[in-house]
């Protein structure tokens, strides 16, 4: 018996391990890992334990399309129709994302879609799953400083007997620019949901600081991993490749009008305990409110992240990912280090020069595509995911020796 068997067994496993270990389960099962999801559940984890958002296993798997994962939690009696914090099952995911499969899989084992096959009612406020935060509910008592993200001091702390991260940001940032966030935009951000983005729970305002509440990752960001490693393999640089643009397009493709990051930087992609990345900070962006000198506090312009020149941000978050790529496979670069500032991301100028790296040349052109001047030659997330999941099976296929670690 290993010794976290026998602290399993003897009921003296910490909390801190008990979420670290339903978050590895919700990782495997988000991602289709069949092999690790099977372990645990041999192991004895319930297979309806939850997340922040009352989420399950199967919701995750039932929302990625893995229909071997969602077979497989209903062979260990997962309860098919439990509901997130929007009153979603699984049935309803698996709806909206059309995986007929999954659905036929649900419905034959009692699956129920509570919100589009019930007639609709009007809910009363009291009924609301709405997450509203108080300061007094945040537990200093061992907290932590923590590096995570670019734009704000971050603090491990306890919120509800879970470890998040408190983020605090001065309502004054600089000249010109304050800070706010909307009731809109707050409910906005805690709705979304995917495997590469960083979980957004809500926001407080306090005094003349805007403290953001977020999930806390304690594996530290891309810029840590690079800074111990000049270069990555190949292999590990085209899954971080596929977890920051599937993410990415996961944004680009809200509706109605996408959420562009304008601020993709290695500090604020965190890493998970499976391994993979997750995107924060695509919420700075809507956080910025500039004040033009010749207007009042009447006149003011607000900048947001899901409805201000979508089509040039988007293409802003191209730029950053293909040097973030190249960054990866190429080292010696650096993101530019500069103060806060909403309104104007600073782009990288560079022409990529393959001297180290042995990547393909399609993921060089990928690259120099990504990094163009010429927009017409920048391709969307939804184009960059596909190469590289083409280009990852090929070399997978063909046994191809990594790069070497430096």
């Amino acid at each position: 018996m290993t010794h976290q068997d026998s602290q399993i067994q003897s009921g003296e496993m910490s909390y801190d391990f008990d979420m670290q270990l339903i978050g590895n389960f919700l990782s495997f099962a988000s991602r289709g890992d069949r092999v690790g999801l099977s372990q645990m559940l041999r192991e004895g984890i319930s297979p309806n334990v939850q997340d922040y958002d009352k989420r399950t296993a199967l919701h995750l798997a039932a929302s990625e399309g893995h229909a071997p994962i969602v077979e497989l939690l209903v062979l260990y009696k997962a309860n098919v129709n439990p509901k997130d914090r929007w009153r979603h099952t699984p049935l309803t995911d698996a709806r909206h994302y059309e995986h007929r499969d999954i659905c036929r899989i649900l419905e034959v084992n009692g699956g129920i879609d509570f919100i589009n096959d019930q007639p609709m009612t009007v809910r009363n406020e009291k009924d609301s799953n709405e997450v509203k935060i108080d300061i007094s509910e945040l537990n200093m008592q061992q907290s932590s400083i923590i590096d995570q993200g670019k734009y704000g001091e971050s603090e491990k702390v306890k919120w509800r007997g879970t470890w998040v991260v408190k983020t605090v940001i001065k309502r004054q940032i600089q000249h010109r620019v304050t800070v706010i966030l909307s009731a809109k935009d707050n409910t906005l951000l805690r709705e979304l949901r995917h495997p590469n983005i960083l979980q957004f729970l809500g926001s407080i305002i306090h005094g003349e600081e805007m403290i953001l509440i977020s999930e806390y990752l304690p594996k530290g960001n891309l810029d840590d991993i690079m800074s111990k490693k000049t270069r990555l393999d190949l292999q590990t640089a085209l899954r971080y490749a596929l977890d920051i643009a599937r993410g990415m397009n996961y944004l680009h493709q809200h509706k109605p009008f996408p959420i562009v990051h304008n601020h993709l930087n290695p500090r604020n992609l965190l890493q998970d305990e499976g391994g993979h990345l997750k995107i924060g900070e695509y919420w700075v962006h809507m956080l910025c409110e500039q004040i033009h000198p010749n207007q009042d506090n009447g006149q003011r312009k607000i900048k947001s992240g899901s409805r201000s020149s979508p089509s040039s941000d988007t293409k802003r978050d191209i730029h950053s990912f293909g040097f973030i790529l190249y960054q990866m496979l190429e080292g010696g670069h650096e993101f530019p280090d500069s103060n806060f500032d909403c309104t104007h991301a600073v782009l990288v100028d560079f022409q990529p020069k393959f001297q180290h790296s042995k990547c393909p040349l399609r993921i060089q052109q990928l690259i120099e595509q990504c990094t163009s001047r010429t927009p017409v030659k920048e391709p969307s997330f939804t184009s960059v995911i596909q190469i590289l999941e083409e280009v990852s099976e090929t070399a997978q296929m063909q046994g191809r020796a990594p790069c070497p670690v430096c």
